[in-house]
Formats: structure tokens, C-alpha cells, sequence
């Protein structure tokens, strides 16, 4: 689990009725597949044309409704206590969201949350170098997550959470994009 977020949501009213360890086992399953649903690859399939756009993302659609799909959250149907929660305050949060998001520019992250693309270019081709690999070989996914401190996750080959703080620093940035790099290669 990441640390608390930077940018603290509102306080959330949970019903006395509500068995507190069920829904924290539900939340904790649901993250696992929202996080597996971003990190995601999506590849080609047998027989499509590389340049299908259009089946490409409504993979990606169709793979993002199973596991978050507002405002009836049916995706959550078999955890009744988690999807009435998420019902009722899945609008305000969506509010918060929208408010404590940041536009970076390409390549010029404002505050730090994101990795300079620099130095994604730099360890990229580094990487490459090191293994004798093209540069194309070297892919990974790394989401920055606005939460407190220094933190990182790898999330299997190729991807990788962090936070913002992680990816401003370069002392920690550079093992962990070279790390996640590494870890892709040949996946």
C-alpha cells in the first residue's frame, strides 16, 4: 500500500453497520486490480493490423469497465458494502481529484511530479547500452502517485508505482527507471 496521499481527500462518514475489516480486504483487492488495470499491457493481437487503433482501445476500455465503471460501480457487485461506499461518495472524490490534479507539460514536470524526461532519456539509454539492446527494447510504466514521502513499488516486470517525491529526486529516480527498465527487458 502507498503512503497517505499529499493532497488529503475529505473525510468519509462510514455507516456503524459496516464491517470496517471486510471492506478494508475488499479496498485492498480492488486497488490490486486497479492497479493491475493501469499497468496493463496492451499487445497486439493474433491477426490484427498493428495500426488498429480503434480495437487497441476498446481494449483498454473494456479492461478499465471491469474494474472502475461510474456511477453504479456494477463492476463492484460482489462486494456490496465496498460498492455502496464508492457509490455514494465516488462524485466528491471525483471533485477532489479534478482539483488537486496537475497539468504537467511535456518533459517539464512543475512541482516535481513527474520524471524529467531527461533523465528518462538518459537512463534509457543507458540501459540499452549496458544490455546490447536497441532502444526500443527498453519500455517500462512507471505511475507517480501524489503520496507523502519517498516511495516505491514495483509492480511486476516493467512497472513500477511511485511517488512524486521518488520521482524528483534523481539520487532515487535513476535506480528505480533503471531498475523498472531492466526488469522489462525481454517481459
Amino acid at each position: 500500500m502507498p503512503p497517505p496521499l499529499i493532497d488529503r481527500p475529505h473525510h468519509v462518514e462510514v455507516p456503524e453497520s459496516l464491517n470496517r475489516e471486510l471492506s478494508a480486504a475488499e479496498w485492498l483487492e480492488w486497488w490490486g486490480a486497479l492497479v493491475a488495470c493501469e499497468m496493463g499491457d496492451d499487445h497486439r493481437g493474433p491477426g490484427e493490423d498493428s495500426d488498429d487503433t480503434a480495437q487497441r482501445v476498446a481494449r483498454i476500455l473494456q479492461r478499465r469497465q471491469a474494474v472502475f465503471d461510474p456511477p453504479d460501480f456494477d463492476a463492484l457487485r460482489t462486494t456490496p458494502q465496498l460498492q455502496a461506499l464508492v457509490r455514494q461518495h465516488s462524485r466528491e472524490s471525483l471533485l477532489w481529484a479534478g482539483r488537486t490534479r496537475r497539468r504537467n507539460p511535456p518533459g517539464r514536470p512543475p512541482d516535481g511530479s513527474a520524471f524529467s524526461w531527461s533523465l528518462v532519456k538518459s537512463v534509457a539509454e543507458r540501459v540499452a547500452r549496458t544490455h546490447g539492446v536497441p532502444i526500443a527494447d527498453v519500455t517500462g510504466t512507471a505511475l507517480v502517485l501524489r503520496v507523502e514521502g519517498i516511495w516505491s513499488q514495483p509492480t511486476g516486470p516493467g512497472h513500477m508505482l511511485c511517488s512524486t517525491a521518488a520521482a524528483a529526486d534523481p539520487d532515487v529516480a535513476i535506480p528505480l527507471l533503471r531498475d523498472t527498465f531492466v526488469s522489462g527487458l525481454g517481459a
